[in-house]
């Protein structure tokens, strides 16, 4: 993440060093201050792009580092995994006919039954 900030900081001078640069141009009254902005940022960009070029050294890419562990051990040379053997779990029987809730229909009750009913709660 570092390697990426300084490189950002590199970037941001080099464009602040063209806005100096056009300053210059455009006011060439305050050219030394100008100058002294350039010179800052000069160090500033030399010193990030060192740091990035450090990271590199230090800390190669990750992509160098595949190759380099691929061409150690070629794809025919690496090992195979070899699979566990499955074991088997007794099975549980299963029925050929499917298990259904055998429910009688519902019937209706009658008018002298819902009477019935009601006359049991009292009036």
């Amino acid at each position: 993440m570092a390697k990426q900030q300084f490189k950002a900081q590199a970037d941001i001078c080099k464009k602040s060093l063209d806005v100096l640069l056009k300053a210059i141009e455009v006011d060439p009254g305050n050219a030394e201050e100008y100058q002294a902005g350039i010179a800052y940022t000069e160090n500033v960009m030399k010193a990030s792009n060192a740091i990035v070029k450090a990271f590199d050294v230090v800390e190669p890419p990750k992509a160098a580092t595949t190759k380099e562990k691929s061409e150690e051990t070629p794809k025919d040379e690496k090992p195979k995994r070899k699979r566990k053997a499955k074991t088997s779990k007794e099975s549980v029987p299963v029925d050929s006919e499917p298990a259904t809730d055998e429910t009688q229909p519902m019937v209706e009750p009658s008018v002298e039954e819902n009477a019935d009913l009601f006359a049991m709660f009292g009036d």
